[in-house]
């Protein structure tokens, strides 16, 4: 089975079909033009010849009744006189040959109606002729070698010229195509080399952009090449997301099982203690204690889990308008309660303003942010909570004036099971890594973003809202 032709290919033959036939109907134009014009010109010469025949003259030698002189050399006259007689002669070079019977027999036959007829002469070569009858039938004929030579080194010529223009098509067809259709043949292979990579699973590299050489940006190949390099930059980038969705993931899954199994080995602990020590003793009442406080917390972190996942999930948030500065006051009242050890300060407008938010979920934000900020300070630290508005946004600014923290850790910091380093924990309750994660989350289900800025003496995380219109 045989393979079909490249583009570059097609295009070069169609184009040298092209010009091979354009070749051919110039040389055969050229040709009728040029053997027109040159029998024209003969045919002019006929007229003249005869119009010497009505003029009086010298007879020619052997030809006696017919004017020659000043008659081209070669020139041949055929007449029949009106007694019958048969006279014929060739003109020479100061001479006159008679012609032979088989000549003068072949020129009598050209028809007295007018027209020039070109009749071979046997023995003479190929001649332009013309009969006139008056008192006497006068055949005139003049010799077209010269013409017919002059029309084969010119058929000759266009035939070479011909020839030389199909092949330079074809060599200079090839050369554009060839360098025009690179950039097709380099997104031929680039994409079969895409085609032939996995890109389910593991780290994958996808070939470099394909090179457009010396192409305007207007050509349609290189059109073609800028979107296949940007459809290769977005394929990179998915997978770079992939990949990281993996990696975290993967991570995820690890975390959350050593949180799980942390509380689920002190349960099975205490109760075989408790089991063990008999119910109405102290140590099966103090295990019955641990094993209530490490179900809660379990409790609280797969209850963290499951809010995440379903954040995860993209659900439809039914927005509505939240007065901020009432779920700040609130969730500020709260972490008084829960943290008298610390000073809590609130910086809010004189006037409370909506957001488009959840109320439950927003109050969960703001008891994130400041049980985030009682974990990981130490007492007597002073945490500010601030409300405001900047740049047509809602601005809810959660600050404390603790030791900060580390660079390293910014940049994960909203990620899950993230915790801070040892500098920061100053609470005997444990974190699970979850809450700064679940506010990074929710307020972005709300159709805003987090920040987070720190150094020793200063940490403040923001969230930006769309206040309600």
């Amino acid at each position: 089975m045989t393979s079909s032709p490249t583009l570059s290919t097609q295009l070069r033959n169609r184009v040298t079909l092209i010009v091979a036939a354009l070749a051919i109907v110039l040389s055969i134009s050229t040709l009728v033009a040029a053997r027109t014009m040159t029998y024209n010109q003969v045919d002019k010469q006929l007229d003249a010849a005869f119009s010497r025949q009505g003029r009086p003259g010298t007879p020619g030698k052997m030809a006696p009744g017919i004017n020659v002189p000043g008659m081209a050399e070669g020139t041949v006259i055929a007449a029949l006189m009106s007694n019958g007689e048969r006279r014929g002669t060739t003109v020479g070079e100061g001479d006159y040959e008679p012609l032979t019977t088989v000549a003068w027999n072949e020129l009598q036959r050209v028809p007295s109606d007018g027209d020039k007829h070109t009749v071979t002469v046997p023995g003479m070569g190929e001649y332009r002729a013309e009969s006139r009858v008056g008192s006497n039938q006068i055949v005139v004929a003049l010799p077209l070698e010269e013409q017919n030579l002059i029309l084969f080194r010119l058929t000759l010529l266009t035939g070479i010229m011909g020839v030389l223009a199909v092949a330079v098509a074809a060599v200079a067809t090839a050369t554009l195509a060839s360098r025009t259709t690179r950039p097709l043949r380099a997104l031929s292979s680039t994409a079969s080399e895409v085609s032939r990579t996995r890109l389910d699973h593991g780290e994958v590299q996808v070939p470099a952009p394909v090179e457009v050489g010396e192409l305007p940006p207007e050509h349609e190949v290189a059109q073609l090449a800028t979107a296949f390099n940007h459809m290769l930059g977005n394929v990179q980038d998915a997978l770079a997301v992939r990949q990281a969705s993996e990696t975290k993931l993967r991570r995820f899954v690890a975390d959350a099982s050593h949180e799980l199994r942390n509380p689920l080995a002190a349960i099975k602990g205490y109760a075989e203690l408790a089991e063990r020590a008999g119910p109405d003793s102290r140590e099966t009442t103090f295990a019955l204690t641990r094993i209530n406080s490490e179900s809660t917390r379990m409790t609280r972190l797969v209850s963290d889990l499951l809010l995440l996942a379903r954040l995860d999930a993209e659900p439809v948030v039914e927005l509505r308008p939240v007065d901020v500065v009432e779920v700040v006051l609130n969730a500020v009242a709260d972490a008084r309660a829960a943290g008298s050890e610390h000073v809590w300060r609130m910086d809010l407008p004189e006037e409370g303003f909506d957001v488009m938010a959840n109320t439950d979920q927003l109050h969960q934000v703001v008891v994130n942010l400041l049980s985030n900020a009682r974990t990981h300070t130490p007492a007597g630290t002073t945490v500010t909570t601030s409300v405001s508005m900047r740049q047509g946004r809602a601005c809810l600014v959660v600050c404390d004036d603790g030791p900060g923290i580390a660079s390293d850790e910014l940049p994960r910091i909203f990620e899950r099971f993230t915790r801070g380093d040892v500098a920061r924990a100053h609470s005997a309750r444990p974190s699970t890594g979850l809450g700064l994660a679940i506010v990074d989350a929710v307020v972005r289900s709300f159709g805003g973003h987090t920040q987070v800025e720190s150094r020793p003496g200063q940490t403040c995380f923001t969230v930006w809202l769309r206040p309600a219109a």
